[in-house]
C-alpha cells in the first residue's frame, strides 16, 4: 500500500507580504526556510521512493529540504505550479479588491471555477495539468511506492480531486497551509485520504 505525501512549499517572501503568487519565481521567507527545517524532520522517517515538486523555486527548495539526505533525485514539473494568477501577480489582495470587486468576488469569495485573472487560468486549467501529471507518475510507479509530491495550494488541492476522484466543486472547500503535510495512500478499492493539511510539527515556531 503505497502513499502519496502531499506537501504545500513553505512561507515564501510573498506569502508573508500578502501577495498573489502564481507563476512568479519568489523565494521563501526566513520562516518558510524554518519551517521546511521543522517538515524535514517531521518527514525523517517516512519511506520516499520518488520524489517530485514544482519547478518554481520555492517548491524545489522545500522538497529538496524534505528530503534531506535522501538518495532520491528530485523530478521538477511546470504540471505542478500554482494558479496562473496573470495581470494580478505580485498584487496583494486588497489592491485587487480595490482594482476590480468584481472579479475579486468571483475568485476569492464565491471560488468561481470558471473564473480567471486577466491573463491567468481557470480551475479547469490547473485540474488538466494535474491531471497530466498524475497520468504520467501512474504510468511510472507501481501503487506500493511511495511519492513525495511538493507544490502550491491551488496544485495540491488539486492532485487531492484528482485522486480521491472528487467533484470539481470541492476545490475551495479544502485548505491547504505552508508546509503542510497531507497523506493519500492507495488501496485495491481505490485511494483514502489519510491526513490532511497536518502542521503539527510546526507548532510553537516563531512566526514572526
Amino acid at each position: 500500500m503505497g502513499k502519496w505525501y502531499l506537501v504545500r512549499h513553505g512561507e515564501s517572501e510573498w506569502n508573508q507580504e500578502g501577495r498573489i503568487l502564481g507563476h512568479a519565481d519568489v523565494g521563501l521567507s526566513e520562516l518558510g526556510r524554518r519551517q521546511v527545517e521543522l517538515l524535514s524532520t517531521r518527514m525523517a522517517g517516512e519511506s520516499i521512493d520518488a520524489a517530485y515538486s514544482s519547478d518554481l523555486s520555492r517548491a524545489v527548495d522545500t522538497a529538496t529540504g524534505t528530503l534531506g539526505e535522501r538518495d532520491v533525485p528530485l523530478i521538477t514539473d511546470p504540471d505542478l505550479r500554482e494558479f496562473s494568477y496573470g495581470e494580478w501577480e505580485g498584487l496583494t489582495l486588497q489592491e485587487v479588491k480595490e482594482e476590480d470587486p468584481v472579479l475579486f468576488d468571483a475568485r476569492f469569495t464565491r471560488g468561481d471555477n470558471a473564473f480567471a485573472a486577466p491573463g491567468g487560468e481557470t480551475s479547469e486549467d490547473i485540474l488538466k495539468r494535474v491531471q497530466h501529471f498524475v497520468k504520467g507518475v501512474e504510468e511510472r510507479h507501481s501503487p506500493d511506492e511511495d511519492l513525495l509530491i511538493v507544490g502550491h495550494g491551488g496544485s495540491m488541492r488539486a492532485l487531492a480531486l484528482c485522486l480521491l476522484d472528487l467533484t470539481d466543486e470541492s476545490m475551495w472547500k479544502l485548505r491547504m497551509s505552508n508546509a503542510s503535510v497531507s497523506i493519500i495512500s492507495n488501496h485495491s478499492r481505490g485511494r483514502v485520504l489519510e491526513l490532511w493539511n497536518d502542521t503539527h510539527h510546526l507548532v510553537g515556531i516563531d512566526e514572526r
